[in-house]
């Protein structure tokens, strides 16, 4: 809940959330108003071609692109979702090392205690032999060796600690500074399952693999929607006119664009055909 990469993409997720409803609205209907006079002089009301007008009007898409726009986002949203599901995953795993690596610093560093009180141990015996001659100076310098070895695998076990400590605080959101104190120990780790078995099980939890599924469904829309802009779009109009004390009038209308330029749907289904093979090929490069 605190990881700042996490929030960040939490909020890519929210946003992209948005997008549907917005790209499968309907364009905001336009009004307009208009004076036409007859002569130089102000003439509504005396004039039979005088007139002020109100239009309204509204763009209507051919049936369907509405909802494949929405629908492209929506799958656009699912995909960046997957995004945020590897980041979870991603960053439960590195916590994960780096707690299992303060356990693992932890163990060391009392066995490393224990070795230590042994060769003070054999340090005492050997100073104590050589106090009566019964040795010899090599052996003492031998055991002290021994333990500035062991001071230095202390201080590489404590340096370790705290670099596991500070990554897992900054993974969390916390102050450096916080302490942590592990409530576990190392356990012995069971057999693994076979690579394939392990495959089998991974394999449906993969976001990337969950992402690229997603991908050839948003291509396919991509084509379909693609294939809908051959069709032309619509605009209907409507108006009243007043004329003063003259009988007022009203107008209906409706406007059609012509999709002549056929290149550049053409080029548009080219383009989501190449995105759905490109998607076909993803998954399949994840299994």
């Amino acid at each position: 809940a605190n990881n700042p990469d996490l929030r960040a993409i939490s909020d890519s997720v929210r946003a992209a959330k948005q997008r549907p409803a917005q790209v499968s609205a309907l364009a905001d209907p336009v009004l307009g108003v208009s004076y036409t006079n007859e002569g130089w002089s102000p003439s509504l009301g005396t004039m039979p071609d005088t007139n002020l007008a109100v239009v309204l009007s509204q763009d209507l898409p051919f049936p369907g692109k509405r909802g494949l726009r929405g629908r492209i986002a929506s799958l656009e949203a699912d995909q960046v979702e997957q995004q945020q599901a590897r980041a979870r995953l991603s960053i439960e795993a590195s916590v994960r090392r780096a707690y299992f690596g303060i356990l693992q610093s932890s163990a060391l560093l009392d066995l490393t205690w224990e070795q230590a009180e042994v060769w003070r141990q054999i340090e005492g015996v050997a100073r104590a032999r050589y106090g009566v001659g019964q040795g010899n100076q090599q052996d003492v310098l031998r055991v002290q060796v021994e333990l500035t070895r062991v001071g230095q695998g202390l201080a590489e076990q404590e340096a370790e600690r705290s670099i596991r400590l500070a990554e897992i605080n900054r993974l969390l959101g916390r102050p450096a500074e916080a302490p942590l104190v592990p409530s576990a120990a190392l356990q012995a780790v069971p057999e693994p399952a076979s690579l394939p078995q392990e495959l089998d099980r991974l394999s449906p939890l993969s976001p990337e693999r969950s992402a690229a599924l997603i991908g050839i469904d948003r291509a396919r829309a991509a084509v379909e929607l693609a294939r809908k802009e051959y069709h032309p779009d619509f605009n209907v109009q409507g108006g009243y006119m007043n004329r003063g004390g003259l009988d007022p009038m009203w107008q209906a209308g409706v406007s059609v664009n012509l999709p002549l330029n056929r290149k550049l749907p053409a080029s548009g289904v080219a383009e989501a055909g190449a995105l759905l093979s490109g998607g076909a090929s993803r998954l399949a490069a994840r299994g």
